[in-house]
């Protein structure tokens, strides 16, 4: 007991010399991660000038209200405590610009949230938050939000207003549908939507231009929508283990596809258009119960550095490397 408190004090006074130092010094930078703060030192509150305060891998399991004092702060990083809620006071830090809460033991976003004007990246991954609230579409500066790993049910649609948006996580959730919404996001390069329980894909994701890279893997989708063809920049296209019957012949256009992964559905036929997809370099069939190896799966071997084919009944598998990586 002697030797744990001894332990306690020391990380303590570790961290107070460090607050003082950053106190006295104006700093604008203070670590203070990995040394077992179970709370945040009220005399945090004099460090007014840091933009930046780093707390990862501790043991904090509440955000003070006097946190909301530092309002030069433009990075904020609390990852891996044990907070369980975000006090409304967070949203008065009106420079903050980077906000990572990722792995805690989180519940829910306050409104407030969307009065951070200036946040450009919110990482609220592995945590316990069933719903995302329609605030978070008034943060219009956001470029990356990471909100996979949790108990998120649905998306609101005021997500689509985020203009500026390029990386979008929502996967390992309990979502069921996909809002018209997100096709609006006209700047987003990346998609994550894999481990929900998505049943199918909206016409107006084939609005996303700009997007490079779509995971709807394990997921409750039947059907893949003509629309995905008209993404010309998509680059990887991950579908795996979903219950899909067909390829449309419309995703022969997507001229820059390099990775297409259709393991573990049920299709039976590859449309004779995917040969024309010149840039393509991995397509994965594996586990779908294609009767015959049909013979624009067999063209399609000469543009692929890999491609797997698992023909239910026959037993066939096809593998072929052009080039050794």
């Amino acid at each position: 007991m002697n030797t744990y408190r001894e332990t306690n004090d020391m990380t303590l006074g570790k961290a107070m010399g460090r607050i003082d130092q950053a106190a006295e010094e104006k700093l604008t930078k203070l670590d203070l991660s990995k040394l077992g703060l179970k709370k945040l030192p009220p005399e945090i509150a004099k460090c007014t000038h840091l933009t930046r305060l780093v707390l990862y891998s501790n043991q904090i399991t509440e955000i003070p209200d006097y946190i909301g004092q530092l309002s030069n702060l433009r990075e904020l990083d609390l990852n891996t405590n044990q907070i369980t809620s975000i006090p409304e006071v967070l949203g008065q830090l009106s420079n903050l610009t980077e906000l990572d809460l990722y792995s805690n033991q989180i519940i829910s976003i306050p409104e407030t949230l969307g009065q951070l004007s200036n946040l450009t990246r919110l990482y609220l991954g592995r945590n316990r938050i069933t719903s995302i609230p329609e605030a978070l579409g008034q943060l219009s500066n956001l470029t990356r939000i990471d909100l996979g790993r949790n108990r998120i049910t649905s998306i609101p649609e005021a997500l689509g207003q985020l203009s500026n948006l390029t990386a979008l996580d929502l996967s390992e959730n309990q979502i069921t549908s996909i809002p018209e919404g997100l096709g609006q996001l006209s700047n987003l390069t990346a998609l994550c939507l894999s481990r929900n329980r998505i049943t199918s894909i909206p016409e107006a994701l084939g609005q996303l231009s700009n997007l490079t890279a779509l995971n709807l893997s394990e997921n409750q989708i039947t059907s893949i929508p003509e629309a995905l063809g008209q993404l010309s920049n998509l680059t990887s296209l991950n579908l795996s283990e979903n219950q899909i019957t067909s390829i449309p012949e419309a995703l022969g256009q997507l001229s820059n596809l390099i990775s297409f992964d259709l393991n573990e559905n049920q299709i039976t036929f590859v449309p004779k258009t995917l040969r024309d997809v010149k840039s393509l370099q991995t397509l994965d069939l594996g586990g779908n119960p294609l009767s015959i190896l049909t013979s624009s799966a067999a063209q399609l071997e000469q543009n692929l550095k890999a491609l797997k084919t698992s023909l239910s009944g026959i037993k066939t598998f096809i593998k072929k490397r052009i080039d050794k990586y």
